[in-house]
C-alpha cells in the first residue's frame, strides 16, 4: 500500500477515535497559560464508559500503528529513489 494512503488511513482512524472518546466525555478539560514555562498546564478530568471508550482506544492505537507503518513505507520508498 502506498504511504500516502496509509497516512490518510491513520488520520481517519485518529479522528474516529478522538470523536468516539469525545462524544461521551463526562468531565472537563482546560488549558492554563502563563509567563514562564512552568506556568503552562493542560488538565483533563473526566471519564468515558462503554462502547465509545473501547472503540476510541482501539482506533487511536490502530492509528498510531498505521502511522508507524506509513513512516516505514515512506522511508523505504524514498531510499529506493
Amino acid at each position: 500500500m502506498h504511504a500516502r494512503k496509509l497516512f490518510l488511513t491513520s488520520a481517519v482512524l485518529l479522528v474516529i477515535g478522538l470523536f468516539s472518546i469525545g462524544s461521551k466525555w463526562d468531565g472537563s478539560a482546560g488549558i492554563n497559560a502563563g509567563d514562564s514555562l512552568s506556568a503552562w498546564a493542560v488538565t483533563f478530568n473526566g471519564s468515558v464508559h462503554g462502547l465509545p471508550a473501547l472503540i476510541g482506544v482501539i482506533s487511536v492505537i490502530a492509528a498510531l500503528l498505521v502511522f508507524l507503518a506509513a513512516l516505514i513505507n515512506w522511508a523505504m520508498a524514498s531510499s529506493k529513489s
